[in-house]
């Protein structure tokens, strides 16, 4: 039987007794800590620790040399450090990350050549369009939304080579710090001992989470969608939204004849995130019925709290869950958020019906371009 715990403060635990395992660290250094004045220096930062340090010390080399995968990913509120592999080589490919994201020695030229990888990566992910990404609107960021001038991923390619090369390792020495990571891992405790990787990585202390305000949307960003509110930050209250948007969809797409529609969250559709999108959106089909969709979204306030609206949702809801952390690099990763925010648990179970009933009955449509 598989089991989620936490064998230690800020470490999760899943057992997994495959030949695969996996470990994630998680640090509070995603976009919101780099500023609103500083665009792209989480994700600068990211490639810079990610950099080998010299001809002996190259971390992706190294780990696979051991049959690992290594992952890195920067976020709005976080830096998550993905290793996955044999399990027999977990506990020594956690020692090779821990020596070389504390050790910030890097070439001299490791800058530039990181700057161009980063153009390189936008010109492929995105054409350089900063209109591409509609959910830059509604993310909270310093100061206000995040907009053109301050797209974490587009903006430091625009500004040219290595526009952080003097300022990523300052930012790296205040968030990037074992002792504030959340770290999760899914392997076999018979095989990689939970006291071993407790070693390796040190004591920690959770971050608390951040205190974001909420940005006015952007009108440029109006579109024909519902949306509904994330009313509190915490675990039940991301699935009480997340519930609520499921049974709005289900209503949409009962209207128009058509399969239920995805749920848009946040700004890389990643579920439990440390600091909640405000917001979850349904998309309305570009004819819609908004008569028809208003008088079903009225009754839907009555019925959004029916423990068979709740049920259906719930086993939806949770079989995508479970798709998303089928390998346990996934798994590592979802964890290591969800314990981020000190939350870590089953998401839907319990579920909080006053949370639901209050997300459906916010619920409200936009129509435009």
């Amino acid at each position: 039987m598989h089991r989620m715990r936490e064998v230690a403060p800020g470490l999760g635990w899943y057992d997994h007794d495959g030949s695969v395992g996996a470990f994630a660290l998680t640090f509070p250094a995603g976009f919101v800590a780099e500023g609103a004045d500083r665009p792209g220096l989480a994700h600068f930062t990211e490639h810079l620790l990610m950099a080998p340090r010299d001809g002996a010390a190259h971390p992706y080399a190294q780990l696979e040399e051991q049959g690992c995968l290594l992952e890195a990913q920067t976020r709005r509120d976080h830096l998550t450090v993905t290793v996955s592999g044999p399990q027999r080589h977990l506990l020594r490919a956690a020692e090779t990350m821990v020596a070389h994201l504390t050790d910030l020695r890097r070439p001299a030229d490791a800058a530039l050549q990181q700057a161009e990888i980063i153009h390189n990566e936008v010109l492929e992910k995105t054409g350089l369009d900063p209109w591409s990404d509609r959910w830059r609107w509604c993310v909270p960021a310093p100061g206000g939304g995040i907009g053109v001038d301050h797209d974490p991923v587009v903006a430091p390619a625009l500004a040219g080579p290595a526009v952080h090369h003097e300022a990523w390792k300052a930012f790296a020495v205040q968030n990037v710090r074992l002792e504030r990571c959340s770290a999760a891992v899914v392997a076999d405790p018979a095989l990689v001992a939970p006291e071993d990787m407790e070693s390796v990585l040190g004591p920690r202390s959770l971050p608390d989470a951040r205190d974001v305000p909420r940005p006015d949307t952007d009108p440029r960003a109006v579109r024909d969608e519902i949306v509904l509110p994330v009313d509190t930050n915490d675990l039940a209250g991301q699935s009480a939204a997340l519930i609520a948007a499921k049974l709005v969809a289900r209503e949409v797409a009962a209207v128009h004849r058509q399969a239920v529609a995805d749920i848009r969250y946040g700004l890389f559709d990643e579920w439990f995130s440390e600091n909640a999108p405000t917001t979850v959106t349904v998309p309305v089909p570009a004819d819609a019925d908004f008569g028809a969709l208003e008088r079903r979204l009225h009754e839907l306030r009555e019925t959004s709290v029916e423990p068979s609206a709740m049920n259906w949702a719930r086993e939806q809801l949770s079989q995508e869950w479970a798709a998303r952390v089928t390998s346990p690099s996934a798994c590592a990763r979802s964890m290591a958020w969800m314990l981020s925010g000190g939350r870590l648990g089953t998401p839907f179970a319990p579920l909080d019906s006053a949370l639901v009933e209050r997300s459906a009955s916010a619920a409200a449509m936009l129509a435009g371009a």
